[in-house]
């Protein structure tokens, strides 16, 4: 890897790579502020607020979800937990599936388009260089380490889905992958950070 590529696009990575912090900056802010105005009393309360939008808020919130694998604008699966808050466990458990399977789809085909190129935009120096290590040693048993990702909680499975487009895995069988092991991914570290939360902060 020469110097060039080293360096390709270091302001586009800087601000993917702070978005995260910013989006859960902002997020306990809001928390703060929703919680100090007492504008909601309970869950419950915001539930019934967020229904006021009707589909608008399902779409924008699969929409924020279809980004996240791509952009992410909040840390890890921490949309998930968002929106099992603000729709119901079960409702945002699957708005979060549709939105991350589209994301996910969308990330797989980025990477098969521009490869390593595109890797290098969203990735860290050091998450690249992970990257390339899973991309050597994985590259023919990628579906195996797929399914691993989406069945354990808190594995990369962004990462491993930038893998799999850069080998000769079809996307078909990429799509039958992603459509039956994410929805298990989604909802064991939704009700998984949920339960932690719960015992550990008050929301409202």
């Amino acid at each position: 890897m020469n110097q060039k590529n080293n360096h390709r696009a270091p302001w586009q990575q800087k601000v993917i790579q702070v978005l995260p912090v910013i989006g859960l900056a902002a997020f306990i802010l809001l928390l703060i502020y929703v919680r100090k105005s007492g504008m909601f009393s309970s869950i419950a309360d915001l539930q019934h607020f967020i229904k006021h939008f009707g589909s608008f808020a399902v779409v924008a919130f699969i929409v924020v979800q279809a980004i996240q694998p791509i952009v992410p604008f909040l840390p890890g699966g921490f949309a998930t937990i968002v929106g099992m808050l603000m729709f119901g466990n079960i409702p945002g458990v699957l708005y979060s599936y549709v939105g991350l399977v589209i994301g996910e789809i969308g990330l797989f085909l980025l990477i098969r388009r521009f490869g390593p190129k595109f890797a290098r935009l969203v990735l860290s120096e050091k998450n690249f260089e992970k990257f390339e290590t899973t991309l050597q040693d994985h590259t023919q048993d990628i579906k195996r380490l797929l399914i691993v990702c989406f069945v354990i909680p808190f594995l990369p499975d962004d990462l491993t889905c930038l893998v799999a487009g850069m080998t000769d895995l079809s996307f078909s069988e990429y799509l039958k992958i992603i459509l039956l092991f994410k929805i298990w991914s989604v909802a064991s570290y939704g009700y998984v950070c949920l339960f932690i939360l719960n015992k550990t902060v008050t929301v409202f």
